[in-house]
């Protein structure tokens, strides 16, 4: 994965955690999202991107 398409995965994870510890919510639909299973899956996508490519 290119370096600047890590840096954005990382960048949004850290906005996300910033929100969650603010304590505000993200509604889609009618339902309220948390944002710690989302900030931890932009986290880890580019690794599990890094892993893919190796295996594959």
């Amino acid at each position: 994965m290119d370096i600047k398409i890590r840096f954005i995965f990382y960048l949004l994870a850290f906005i996300v955690f910033i929100f969650s510890l603010l304590g505000r919510g993200v509604k889609l639909g009618g339902r309220g999202i948390t944002e710690v299973p989302l900030g931890l899956a932009l986290w880890l996508f580019p690794l599990l991107w890094d892993t893919g490519e190796a295996a594959f």
